[in-house]
């Protein structure tokens, strides 16, 4: 593990102590890198010992402090190998140095008010941008003056008045590398999902990393007619940089047919699972089969080495789940949930607005789905196959509610019921009401026999409230300002997290970056709708079990 050096300082308008422990979560998850944070400018001196691989940069001012002692550590450790990382107000730094703005490539000049402006990725293909997209955010736009980019690869500009700003570049010092990321001064910037993967990726790259030549070559096992998903899955994997579609598998001869109609070109066509996991060189299969297969068909999958992606949901019952995570874990390789919906509009809006603390504190959810509809006589109405009502949509619902509530559960009270629907053997209707150990409660319902349904979400926090529906706003009623403000907030409609979850597997299997969507996670939802099983069998509330709380 690589040990970094971060070092802050300076006024309170730059949260840089802050701005630290955020880094120090964020490399804690990634796992590669060990970060010592510090604001004594002598920790330069002492990089010659060599106890450091990096050095991230985030103070402001200090004009004369880089004393000769101070810029001979600093800038000889960047010129003999090492990594800096300069963040935001590091161009407003140590002025008086020229050496240092020399080896920066930049110095402020000023900036405009704070604002959302948008980044453009200029370089697609480096290290620090590979996959990325162009971004928003609401910071601070720095100007930057002594900055020549002959002398540096730029990888993102913004505009402003008709001109490109350089907001990330690179380049070489000596043996060193250099990263500068103009962005930073917010704490909202700091919480942003591409910054951050800017920041982890400045690291990684400074001190060594460099952009894989390599390929993973996928199938899709299981292709069947419903929601084209085999076809889905196949084209977004190609898509994605770094990944390729090379083979798929279905049982029905028809559906291989279909395949090959549909997907030409690929290597393989099969209509076996051991006959697509003998092709040489296929690192992922992405398994789209029926609920009840997912464990068995993913389970030969892993013992033969293969990186998995299941469909939703991950299998039907705790035990399955434990053996999955188990054989990944024995076997080195990645095991993963397609929980693309994670990224829908609704969703990642309610983040924003709970992140905003404009409802205060959450103590409850409540989610509904649900319609007065006949199931359908397929297989996804067969409880021996699907596991039952709550293991479809239920799975995204419950993932959402569990990532909103970073808390263990506690209890569990579940209520399945059936009524109407008696020539199919999933429940008519169910319902799992969850207790969390720091107090938040939550409920979710899921029904065919819903003439009536509530909203898609009702939160209600300690200072106010959020209401959504399968539609293109929110309802917000605050109160954090001190009086009522009822607001509407617009959002996108989902693009269903296709690109996103595909451009983090890519970025977990090739550059070792954080899995997003990790198997103890699937294995929670199971553990709910299990729980709520068994507490609706027996009328009382139960616990999780054991790894699922």
């Amino acid at each position: 593990m690589k040990k970094i050096l971060y070092v802050f300082g300076g006024p309170d308008f730059h949260p840089t102590e802050w701005a630290g422990q955020q880094l120090k979560q964020l490399l804690a998850a990634d796992g590669r890198f060990e970060l010592k944070a510090t604001s004594d400018l002598d920790a330069f001196v002492s990089l010659k010992d060599g106890k450091y691989a990096g050095v991230v940069l985030f103070t402001t001012g200090f004009k004369d402090d880089l004393t000769p002692a101070r810029e001979k550590g600093l800038l000889e450790f960047v010129k003999n190998g090492g990594g800096f990382v300069g963040v935001h107000s590091a161009a407003d730094s140590f002025c008086g140095n020229r050496a240092y703005i020399e080896m920066l490539n930049g110095e402020f000049q000023t900036h405009p008010n704070q604002h959302e402006f948008k980044l453009t990725i200029a370089e697609k293909n480096h290290y620090l941008t590979v996959r990325m997209p162009d971004w928003s955010i609401f910071d601070e736009m720095y100007h930057l003056q002594n900055h020549d980019p002959a002398k540096c690869t730029v990888l993102a500009t913004t505009t402003w008045q008709g001109k490109q700003i350089p907001m990330a570049y690179v380049r070489s010092h000596g043996q060193g590398r250099v990263a500068y990321l103009a962005n930073g001064h917010t704490k909202q910037c700091w919480q942003h999902p591409e910054f951050q993967k800017w920041l982890v990726r400045s690291i990684a790259w400074t001190t060594g990393s460099e952009l894989p030549d390599k390929t993973i070559r996928c199938g899709v096992l299981g292709y069947g007619p419903a929601f084209d998903m085999g076809k889905g899955h196949a084209e977004w994997m190609s898509a994605t940089p770094g990944l390729k579609t090379v083979a798929m598998c279905d049982a029905v001869p028809a559906r291989v047919e279909a395949a090959k109609k549909e997907l030409p070109g690929l290597e393989g066509y099969f209509g076996k699972l051991d006959e697509m996991l003998a092709m040489k060189d296929l690192d992922l299969i992405v398994d789209i089969l029926p609920h009840n297969l997912h464990a068995p068909t993913a389970l030969q999958c892993l013992r033969v080495g293969k990186h998995v992606v299941l469909e939703k949901p991950f299998c039907i019952t705790v035990e399955e789940a434990n053996d999955m995570i188990d054989t990944a874990r024995a076997k080195k390789v990645m095991l993963s949930l397609f929980h693309n919906r994670r990224w829908d509009g609704d969703y990642l809006t309610i983040k924003d607005i709970l992140a905003r603390g404009l409802i205060g504190e959450i103590f409850h959810i409540e989610c509904q789905t649900g319609s007065y509809n006949h199931p359908g006589f397929w297989w996804r109405s067969d409880k021996t196959i699907s596991g039952g009502v709550m293991y479809d949509w239920g799975a995204h619902f419950l993932d959402w509610i569990l990532n909103l509530v970073p808390s263990k559960m506690t209890q569990v009270t579940g209520d399945f019921q059936k009524h109407v629907w008696h020539m199919v053997t999933n429940e008519d209707h169910g319902q799992a009401h969850l207790r969390f150990e720091n107090g938040v409660t939550a409920s979710f319902l899921i029904s065919q026999i819903a003439a009536i349904v509530g909203p898609k979400w009702r939160i209600l926090g300690t200072l106010g409230a959020i209401e959504a529906n399968w539609t293109e706003e929110v309802t917000v009623v605050s109160f954090a300002s001190g009086v009522r403000q009822d607001s509407k907030i617009k959002v996108t409609l989902p693009g269903y997290g296709t690109v996103q979850y595909y451009r983090n597997v890519a970025d977990h299997l090739l550059m070792g970056e954080e899995l997003i969507v990790k198997p103890e996670q699937a294995r929670r939802v199971i553990g709910v709708i299990d729980a709520a099983q068994r507490s609706s069998a027996k009328g009382v509330s139960v616990s999780p079990a054991l790894g699922c709380e």
